[in-house]
């Protein structure tokens, strides 16, 4: 019960760009939505709630993705029911290739860190978390790890076009996510929120990375907003980025 109370504490304080996006897309007949990184679904929930504020007449389509499959979405499938959400949701991994991967889970904080690309389970970060926030964790269990597969956006919505926004929220792997969907921004596009996770000490390379190649591909930033409950006493730093194509 209290990491469900942690979660939901964690995300309240997590920053979002949501009444942005609702009010950007307030006059739309259908609204495409991606989320990769879904656990729970807190992103898709909290915007589409904003958006039926506004417009109750929207139909909206629901791509989820999150490989970890022992997380329980009997809360969301009631809200997207009720809702009349169109939600598909897979289990597979979005990254630079079609391949397999391991995929590491955090089991004291599945929410913060299970990734492919999983740089929080050495951290002075997790350790410091798990100290404080969960004492009575079984040391031995403290990750699961399991093999997954991994597809691109590129190939899995090459014909899905108008896709408003797509959230991406993959624990550190986020430039791989992108380099799979190179093709697909290219020609289309939706507005993006991305997080980018790393350590301190490679946060400003990881950064420059992600932001160069969204520039290439003529994409601005417009936004950002740091994580402060991740990275304050901490080896690592979190924020999330919201960017637009240009027109030019």
């Amino acid at each position: 019960m209290y990491k469900n109370l942690l979660y939901k504490l964690l995300t309240f304080f997590s920053p979002n760009f949501d009444k942005y996006l609702a009010n950007k897309f307030s006059n739309s007949k259908n609204l495409k939505i991606v989320d990769i990184g879904f656990f729970k679904g807190s992103f898709s929930k909290s915007l589409i709630t904003k958006v039926l504020k506004i417009n109750k007449e929207v139909s909206i389509d629901l791509y989820s993705f999150d490989p970890n499959f022992d997380i329980n979405l009997d809360t969301f499938k009631k809200f997207a029911e009720s809702n009349q959400i169109n939600w598909i949701h897979s289990n597979l991994a979005l990254g630079s290739n079609s391949v397999k991967e391991s995929f590491t889970i955090l089991n004291a904080f599945p929410s913060s860190g299970s990734s492919i690309d999983n740089i929080l389970q050495d951290s002075f970060w997790y350790k410091t978390r798990k100290i404080f926030l969960d004492p009575l964790g079984n040391k031995e269990s403290k990750t699961t790890t399991f093999e997954i597969d991994v597809e691109t956006v590129d190939k899995l919505f090459a014909f899905n076009e108008g896709v408003d926004v797509i959230k991406i929220d993959v624990e550190g792997y986020g430039y791989e996510v992108l380099q799979g969907s190179f093709e697909y921004l290219k020609d289309n596009s939706p507005v993006l929120q991305v997080e980018v996770l790393s350590k301190k000490i490679n946060f400003s390379n990881k950064e420059k990375e992600i932001l160069d190649y969204l520039n290439s591909i003529n994409y601005k930033l417009i936004n950002r907003k740091q994580h402060y409950t991740t990275h304050l006493f901490s080896d690592i730093r979190c924020v999330d980025y919201l960017f637009e194509k240009s027109s030019k």
